[in-house]
């Protein structure tokens, strides 16, 4: 049988699916609203009766998803997903390959939105950072030519850095997390309570000089300046649905960024790249990342 991947975008707020050919060619979209299923009373069954939908349509070799939260090292249980929790401290990726019959993996979504943007590049670099924002903060971290993912599989957890003088609880459990106050979240959050009349699509078009905009726009730059200055990347890759806002200061983003990097090496060397994020980007990276995967266990 030729080759062929199914690659799931699990996110906070839809659930994507894509299949690809060995050809790379792709087929099959779909998205839903992720409540949709996880808020079931039996959430595993109703994300398999999901799938299986697609799979009915095309045989697959082997099923990758992508999840908005923390995993094991080893990437076969999940420890923490703060926007669909019924998933939480299980075997997902084995679970789900018993009720569907196929192989299945997962990984960090951000991850395959990373995949996606490095293999754009003309060669793969040796360190390279992602920040996707979207509902919450994504952040993929490439080192030494490979996703990095920690003793614990924590690692690149920077919306839960400790932000200075804020107490707001965070679905993750803590207080004071930097993404209660730079997220898609806050920004639907402020919106609804500031603009109520205005499309969130429209909110930067519109009020993008708002103090509280621009101080929105200051802490996102200091947070991600604060990670480059750490790992001292050859790339960083800035995308996601929130970026893709219409007229988001993206110049005004990059500006504080590179306000708030040490100077002279990691100021001169950065190299940045805006993501042009679609909805079916995370896919894409989640059957390229299937493919590389299920191969290199053959």
């Amino acid at each position: 049988m030729t080759a062929s991947w199914l690659g799931i975008d699990i996110g906070g707020t839809s659930t994507r699916l894509l299949l690809m050919d060995a050809q790379h060619q792709w087929h099959g979209f779909r998205k839903v609203a992720t409540a949709s299923w996880a808020q079931q009373p039996q959430a595993l069954d109703a994300l398999a009766e999901l799938i299986n939908a697609t799979l009915e349509q095309q045989s697959v070799s082997g099923v990758m998803l992508g999840l908005p939260g923390i995993l094991s090292r080893d990437r076969q249980q999940v420890i923490s997903l703060p926007f669909i929790q019924a998933l939480d401290h299980q075997p997902v990726a084995a679970l789900l390959a018993q009720r569907l019959g196929v192989p299945v993996a997962m990984d960090k979504d951000v991850n395959h939105l990373m995949l996606w943007d490095l293999l754009q590049l003309a060669t793969l670099p040796n360190h390279a950072v992602g920040l996707y924002l979207g509902t919450g903060m994504g952040n993929s971290l490439w080192l030494n030519g490979g996703f990095y993912h920690g003793e614990h599989g924590g690692a690149g957890e920077i919306g839960h850095m400790p932000w200075r003088d804020s107490d707001l609880p965070c679905p993750c459990g803590n207080r004071g997390c930097v993404e209660t106050l730079t997220s898609g979240s806050w920004l639907a959050h402020w919106a609804a309570q500031h603009q109520p009349d205005v499309p969130l699509a429209q909110l930067f078009t519109l009020h993008g000089n708002h103090p509280a905009l621009q101080a929105f726009i200051q802490r996102l730059g200091q947070t991600i300046a604060g990670e480059m200055n750490i790992l001292d990347p050859e790339y960083l890759v800035l995308g996601g649905g929130v970026l893709a806002m219409r007229d988001f200061p993206l110049a005004a983003l990059r500006e504080t960024i590179f306000t708030h990097l040490r100077p002279p090496a990691t100021r001169q060397g950065l190299k940045v790249i805006f993501s042009s994020v679609t909805d079916q980007t995370g896919c894409r990276g989640a059957c390229l990342a299937a493919e590389r995967h299920f191969r290199r266990l053959k």
